[in-house]
C-alpha cells in the first residue's frame, strides 16, 4: 500500500538519479570471505565520525564561544541541560575511540599489506585522517576552556609557533595576536566545528570511495592457496567469485584484487560491520554513562600552583621530552620527530618496494611498525605513570 502511494516519486528520483543501481552495485560488492572480521573497523569509523558530529550539534546549541560565557556554557550542558552531560559524555568518550579506532585500523592496514600498490593513495588519506582525527581532538579539549583548556592552548600555539620558516606567523593566526585571548577561543571553535570535520568528512568520503572502486583488498591470507581440507564454497561464495572475476578482466573496472574466496558484502559482511559497530558504540555509551567527563577551575593565567598535564594521546610525546634534555632540544621532539614519523608514514608504500604480502616475508617493514607501536605505547605508558602517579617499571610516581 506504501509502495503504491510513493512509488511514481520514487521511480521518478530513480530516472533522475539513479540511486537504486548505485545502492545495488554498493550492497552487492564482493568482497573477501577469509578473515572479514578484522575488515570493519573502517565501517566502525565511519559511523563514529557522523555520531560525533551529531553530539557536537547538539553541544553547539548551548556553547557560547567567548572568554567569559565558554566554561558557564560547559557547566550548564553538564549540570542542566536535560541529559547534556550524557551527550557531553559521548562526545568525549567517542572521540577517544575514534582515535584508538584509527590506529588500530592503520595498524591492520600495515600488517595485511593492504597498502601496497595501487592502495597507495588510500594509505596516505588514511594518515591525513588520523592526523585531522588527532587535531580534532586536540582543540575540542581546549573549548572548555577552563584551566586546562586554557593551558592546552598555551602549549598548542606555543608549539605551533615552533614550526620553522612559518611558525610565528602561525601561532599569532591562531592565537589572533601575541598572547592567549578570546580570538584564540574563536578560531580554535571554527577550527573544531568547521574546518577539521569538514576535511574529516571529505576526506573520509573519497577513503571509502577509493576502497569500493578498487575492492577490499582483506589481506594476504585471502591469497593464499586454499588447504587441502577447506570446504568447497557454497553459492553465495561462487556468484561473487564469478563477480570479482568478471569485473577484474573488465577493461571499464579498477577492481585489482583477485581472491580465493569472496562472499557478498549484504548481507554477509555488513552483519559483521553491524555487529562490531554496535558493539564499539554499547561499550561507547557505558562508559559515558559511568565515568562523567570532568570540568577543571575557570581560568587564572597567574597560578603557580596549577601543574598542566598533556592530553592522553599527546603522553608519548610529553614522555619523548625528557629524552632531550635543554631547551634548544625542544622544538627538534616536538616538532622535527612526529615530522620525520609523519613523512615516512606517508611514504611506507614507496619505501617499502618488498612485493610479498605475508608478514613474516618482509620483516624489515614488520619491525619498523612494531618498534614504532611498541615505543609509543612505553612512552605513554611512562608519561601516565608520572601524570597519574604509579609505578610503571621503576618509573617515578
Amino acid at each position: 500500500m506504501l509502495y503504491r502511494l510513493f512509488a511514481p516519486l520514487v521511480d521518478g528520483l530513480d530516472r533522475r538519479l539513479p540511486w537504486r543501481r548505485t545502492l545495488n552495485r554498493l550492497l552487492s560488492d564482493p568482497v573477501p570471505e577469509r578473515g572479514g572480521w578484522w575488515y570493519t573497523l573502517g565501517a566502525a569509523l565511519f559511523v563514529l565520525v557522523f555520531i560525533q558530529i551529531a553530539t557536537g550539534i547538539f553541544l553547539m546549541f548551548f556553547y557560547v564561544p567567548s572568554w567569559d560565557h565558554a566554561r558557564e556554557s560547559v557547566s550548564y550542558i553538564q549540570n542542566e541541560v536535560y541529559l547534556g552531560w550524557l551527550v557531553r559524555g559521548l562526545h568525549y568518550w567517542n572521540m577517544v575511540a575514534l582515535v584508538l579506532l584509527i590506529g588500530a585500523h592503520m595498524a591492520r592496514t600495515f600488517f595485511s599489506a593492504a597498502y601496497k600498490a595501487p592502495r597507495e593513495l588510500a594509505w596516505v588519506l588514511g594518515v591525513t585522517l588520523l592526523i585531522l582525527m588527532v587535531a580534532t581532538a586536540f582543540t575540542g579539549g581546549i573549548l572548555r576552556w577552563d584551566q586546562g583548556g586554557y593551558f592546552d592552548a598555551v602549549v598548542g600555539t606555543t608549539i605551533a609557533g615552533w614550526t620553522p620558516i612559518i611558525g610565528p606567523g602561525l601561532a599569532a593566526l591562531w592565537r589572533g595576536g601575541e598572547t592567549i585571548s578570546s580570538l584564540t577561543l574563536t578560531r580554535t571553535f571554527t577550527f573544531h566545528v568547521w574546518l577539521l570535520p569538514v576535511g574529516l568528512v571529505v576526506l573520509a568520503t573519497v577513503h571509502v570511495a577509493l576502497v569500493v572502486i578498487q575492492g577490499q583488498f582483506g589481506s594476504w591470507v585471502n591469497y593464499e592457496p586454499e588447504p587441502a581440507e577447506a570446504e568447497p564454497p557454497d553459492e553465495d561464495e561462487l556468484a561473487s567469485q564469478a563477480k570479482v572475476r568478471r569485473e577484474v578482466l573488465s577493461p571499464e573496472s579498477r577492481k585489482v584484487n583477485l581472491p580465493w574466496r569472496t562472499t557478498w558484502f549484504f548481507p554477509h559482511h555488513m552483519f559483521k560491520e553491524a555487529v562490531v559497530t554496535g558493539a564499539i558504540f554499547l561499550v561507547v555509551f557505558l562508559i559515558a554513562l559511568t565515568f562523567r567527563v570532568p570540568i577543571e577551575e575557570p581560568i587564572d593565567p597567574s597560578t603557580t600552583t596549577y601543574a598542566p598535564s598533556s592530553m592522553w594521546f599527546w603522553l608519548f610525546l610529553d614522555q619523548l621530552l625528557l629524552l632531550f634534555p635543554g631547551a634548544w632540544l625542544i622544538p627538534f621532539a616536538v616538532i622535527g620527530v612526529p615530522t620525520v614519523m609523519v613523512v615516512v608514514f606517508y611514504l611506507l608504500p614507496w619505501l617499502d618496494r618488498n612485493p610479498a604480502l605475508k608478514p613474516q616475508s618482509r620483516p624489515l617493514a614488520v619491525m619498523f611498525m612494531a618498534v614504532v607501536i611498541l615505543s609509543i605505547l612505553v612512552l605513554a605508558l611512562l608519561g601516565a605513570s608520572r601524570v597519574f602517579n604509579y609505578d610503571f617499571v621503576g618509573s617515578p610516581g
